[in-house]
């Protein structure tokens, strides 16, 4: 059964677009298309691995603040005793002051590596602004 195809006005195959497709030169794919496709979907499906996820900057930097404040609520908390020396309580708010510029200076560092990890809000933050 042969059947000629109707050509009208409406047709698809009369459409503009077709007629313009059809007059595009045709493109033609690299030599390393193949092996860079594959590449990237290998790359793409695979997780990090769990070490890495824990030693990421920013839990690091987290767990740095989080020990810097749990030794500096410690020692706000637990007070300065009286001692026959007297200045132990001074000592121990030095000490707190330093761990805690500590645990700041290397937020700062880790932010300053790893820009694109940290939001806008979260870099004015540690900048102090």
């Amino acid at each position: 059964m042969n059947r000629k195809p109707q050509h009208s006005a409406e047709s698809w195959e009369n459409d503009a677009v077709w007629k313009l497709l059809d007059q595009a030169p045709t493109a033609a794919p690299g030599p390393r298309f193949v092996d860079d496709t594959l590449r990237a979907a290998r790359l793409l499906g695979q997780p990090a691995p769990w070490w890495k996820r824990v030693f990421a900057p920013i839990p690091l930097a987290a767990l740095a603040g989080a020990t810097a404040a749990m030794v500096f609520s410690f020692n706000l908390f637990t007070g300065p005793t009286e001692t026959p020396l007297g200045g132990q309580g001074v000592a121990d708010a030095a000490r707190a002051a330093e761990i805690q510029e500590i645990a700041e200076t290397e937020t700062l560092i880790v932010a300053a590596e790893h820009l694109d990890k940290f939001s806008d809000n979260e870099l004015v933050t540690l900048i102090g602004f």
